[in-house]
């Protein structure tokens, strides 16, 4: 009979590789990178017959599989051999980790060579491009032969009784040994000593890089990044993908590329013209003109009008066929034919100054001025028709995880129902799988959005504002639902999460940033389960406020009556100012000021009363598990809520 043995995989970085993005497509191949390599190495594992992969368990048969990150960076699988276990690493750790640096070396070498970067820079770019790349990742392996109870003891010098299968204690164990070998990284010196020439003065200067503008942790490739040059170095059609002042180093570089030159086979849909903020900013005014489409017998001149400026945008490529400029879409956020190809920003007016701005060095001045004039008649034709009209330039982004997600998977579990066993993982892992699932592929219709990823419990998506916060509560209760069987009765499986809304204007970096850093703080609330909701304006000031599930409603109905004329605009603003004379504990007092406020803003034909006992009981029972002042936090929700709630943005076909 063979022994068995326990693998544990991992990778890094992961977070910051995701969140350096300039662009969603960034974002999006970022996320799609680490899961490719991730599964790569489990298709490895799974061909092998002595391996038996534990986590993750996903179904091969989601509609979304090949298009979507829903692979974690963590694989965990029993390994079976005969005879004594392997002195030293076991085999399968070279394995997996030959396949994933095999991976990694396919996809960069693929961008390097098929974006035609290879011939048009010089042999030491070229080895200043590949020490970005080769060693960037770290990978971290541990395999140990199942350990018996006594074994686990006296291991780590403890005589404590804790009751667990064998697969428990070598789990536990492995764990410990994972994390000190994380705790150690190895040192990799670069010496970027790579120059490039530039023109200044009517002279050749010779320039050092400086930090890459998409991560800022290498220095960008020594190449010289001014707008002509670039399109002798990439491909015409390309450079119109790296904006005017971008300087990207090699992982950089990798990340803007690997979805047209790796992944555009893999994925089956063509997401190298992936959606823009702007237009997860727009989606409502784009399906509320889709809906009017439906209706309209004579949509015939709107169509023509939009074909006709995409037409402007066209470029012949080498291969004597078409590639469109970013600012036509070919990848539609909702699946919808009336759905117009043209990005949300063309549509809203606010923002031309700096979008035509661009399109001057991608068109010229002439054909910037003739395009100008083809989408002012559009944008004023759809108004004349449909008094439809695109103002909404903010957008939002949900990240979310499961809570206590070490304690499921801990030896000793105060969640827990069962042992940790093989078989109890197992189950754990398809009960993550189906919640990603799931909480990808419904309610596209209610709530239409991107997903960026979707990995066992963790989510990030980006969403219109109204919606965010609804979609986000029901990701929590299916997360409950998913788990509840697998807890013990006194535990509620639940996610945290962190909601930013913010500018489409907004660098991306700091935007995913600031939504971890929200993310963060509803972890940190007492029970977690929460939420912590925040506005970061254009202008850089964020302002946000932490509930628990079961409290968002309030926010939900405040944002409503926003929305819909019952309260003054003017209410949060006023509570603001009460709370900065207000003590923190004179909870009562503060109560008593802001009842005859209420009624005074808050419309006769709506129950004012009502609504301040909802906010009365929001306050009291807020107060038992927030650290800070649960005056400040209701404050700063009736913020964030009037904020949403006024947003100038088409819903239910109509302007509002």
């Amino acid at each position: 009979m063979k022994s068995e043995g326990l693998l544990i995989f991992t990778f890094s970085p992961v977070q910051s590789f995701i969140s350096s993005a300039r662009k969603p497509r960034d974002l999006f191949t970022g996320s799609y990178i680490l899961s490719y390599l991730a599964e790569q190495v489990i298709l490895c594992l799974g061909e092998q017959k002595d391996v038996d992969v534990i986590y993750p368990q996903l179904d091969k048969n989601s509609t979304q599989r090949n298009q979507l990150a829903n692979y974690p960076n963590r694989v965990v699988a029993i390994v079976k051999y005969e005879g004594n276990f392997p002195e030293g690493k076991h085999p399968i750790e070279n394995l997996a980790k030959n396949k994933f640096t095999a991976t990694w070396k396919s996809i960069y070498t693929a961008v390097l060579e098929k974006s035609g970067l290879i011939q048009n820079i010089n042999n030491r770019v070229i080895d200043q491009f590949k020490s970005h790349v080769k060693d960037y990742f770290n990978v971290f392996t541990v395999c140990i032969p199942m350990t018996y109870k006594e074994n686990w003891q006296k291991f780590l010098g403890i005589s404590e009784d804790t009751n667990a299968e064998n697969y428990g204690y070598t789990y536990d164990l492995a764990e410990r040994i994972l994390g000190a070998k994380k705790s150690w990284r190895p040192y990799r010196g670069q010496i970027d000593d790579c120059i490039y020439e530039v023109e200044k003065d009517s002279k050749r200067v010779k320039v050092f890089p400086n930090g890459c503008t998409m991560c800022g942790e290498r220095l960008h490739l020594a190449i010289n990044w001014g707008h002509k040059n670039i399109t002798r170095i990439f491909k015409e059609e390309d450079a119109r993908h790296i904006r005017e002042g971008e300087k990207l180093c090699g992982v950089c570089i990798i990340k803007r590329f690997a979805v047209k030159y790796y992944f555009r086979g893999i994925l089956g849909e063509d997401f190298w013209h992936y959606p823009s903020t702007e237009e997860i900013a727009g989606i409502k005014f784009k399906i509320a003109l889709s809906e009017k489409f439906k209706g309209e017998k004579d949509k015939k001149e709107i169509i023509d009008r939009v074909k006709d400026i995409i037409n402007e945008f066209l470029l012949k490529t080498n291969d004597g066929g078409k590639s469109y400029a970013p600012y036509v879409l070919r990848k539609k956020p909702v699946d919808d034919d009336a759905y117009l190809d043209l990005d949300a920003e063309l549509f809203r007016k606010d923002g031309w100054e700096g979008l035509f701005k661009d399109m001057e060095l991608m068109l010229g001045k002439d054909k910037t001025t003739e395009v100008r004039k083809k989408i002012s008649d559009l944008v004023e034709k759809i108004k004349e028709r449909y008094n439809l009209e695109h103002k909404n330039p903010y957008y939002a982004i949900l990240i979310s995880d499961g809570d206590n997600i070490g304690d499921w998977l801990g030896i000793k579990s105060g969640i827990r129902k069962e042992i940790l066993s093989s078989d109890f993982h197992k189950k754990f892992s398809k009960k993550l799988s189906e919640y990603a699932k799931e909480v990808t592929e419904s309610w596209k219709d209610i709530f239409p959005r991107l997903t960026i990823y979707a990995g066992g419990d963790d989510l990030m998506a980006l969403m219109h504002p109204y919606d965010v916060v609804s979609y986000a509560k029901l990701c929590n209760k299916k997360f409950n639902l998913m788990l509840k069987e697998l807890a013990i009765e006194s535990k509620e499986p639940s996610v945290s999460a962190g909601i930013l809304i913010t500018h489409a204007k907004m660098n991306l970096q700091k935007a995913i940033n600031e939504a971890r850093h929200l993310e963060n703080k509803a972890k940190n609330t007492e029970g977690k389960g929460a939420v912590c909701v925040g506005v970061l304006t254009r202008s850089g000031n964020l302002t946000s406020f932490v509930a628990k599930w079961e409290d968002i409603d309030i926010y939900e109905e405040l944002t409503g009556c926003f929305r819909e004329g019952y309260i003054s605009s003017s209410l949060a603003y006023d509570i603001r100012e009460l709370v900065k004379s207000i003590n923190e504990d004179d909870i009562e007092i503060f109560l008593a000021l802001i009842k005859r406020t209420i009624k005074r803003k808050t419309d006769k034909n709506y129950d004012w009363n009502k609504l301040f006992s909802n906010i009365e009981g929001f306050i009291k029972k807020t107060q038992g598990y927030l650290e800070g002042s649960s005056i400040k936090n209701f404050a700063n929700l009736l913020y964030v809520a009037r904020f949403v709630g006024t947003l100038r943005e088409v819903e239910f076909g109509e302007t509002v």
